[in-house]
């Protein structure tokens, strides 16, 4: 009798020490969210890297510009494998989901300048995937949260069309944007500048309709003499 006594004062002891288990084991102190300004200056940085060392393997390595010596990368002797082109896809997706959520934090915290930021970053890490990929995920990407874990591929004139609007959205929100002194320091492109942000923005926008000038599609013609008499 006093052994079953024992086991089940044991396996109540287990039970009880279990109560409020989460809430024990929760830091009072860790941040619930991340604030917008410090998802900015790694997500460009890190798309960067990953740019200048595709074009350094492309460039170089592989138009024999330099020869590696490690005898276990052979892109120099043109073998090509599936990461040289998986490399940039999963990179550029994976910042995407930082830049977007660049977008949530500004709009949870008001603010017109890390949305409008957050949207010029997006249609460019999204233009470099649709240029080099054609027709890729967009419109589903980056809601794993969601539930959308398998998004369906978007056609690139749609992606393009998309892509115009963010931008004419950045631009309106750069129109009545401001950064604290702080934020201004967490700026790594243009320290905070909103508009030379608003140049960037309408630079790219202008990039991309020479890309479909010669299609005849999306009146690219007028929208670029407009873009060039905005002050």
């Amino acid at each position: 009798m006093k052994k079953i006594i024992t086991a089940l004062l044991i396996v109540g002891s287990l039970v009880s020490c279990t109560k409020d288990f989460s809430e024990l084991n929760t830091s009072k102190d860790g941040a619930k969210f991340t604030t917008p300004e410090t998802l900015l200056g790694p997500a460009v940085h890190d798309v960067l890297k990953r740019n200048l060392n595709r074009c350094l393997r492309l460039t170089h390595e592989l138009m024999q510009v330099h020869v590696t010596i490690n005898d276990g990368d052979e892109i120099h002797r043109y073998v090509i494998r599936p990461q040289e082109s998986d490399y940039m896809w999963n990179n550029w997706y994976l910042q995407l989901t930082n830049v977007r959520d660049i977008y949530i934090g500004g709009d949870a915290i008001n603010s017109n300048a890390f949305m409008g930021i957050s949207l010029v970053v997006d249609a460019w890490i999204s233009s470099l995937l649709t240029d080099v990929y054609g027709d890729v995920p967009y419109f589903d990407s980056n809601k794993g949260r969601e539930g959308i874990l398998q998004p369906r591929f978007d056609k690139q004139q749609a992606i393009y069309e998309d892509l115009f609007k963010k931008l004419e959205e950045a631009n309106e929100l750069f129109k009545t944007a401001s950064l604290s002194d702080n934020e201004k320091k967490m700026d790594p492109i243009y320290a905070g500048d909103l508009a030379k942000w608003r140049k960037f923005g309408n630079s790219l926008y202008l990039r991309l309709l020479l890309r479909v000038s010669g299609t005849g599609q999306l009146n690219a013609t007028a929208k670029m003499l407009e873009i060039a008499d905005t002050k």
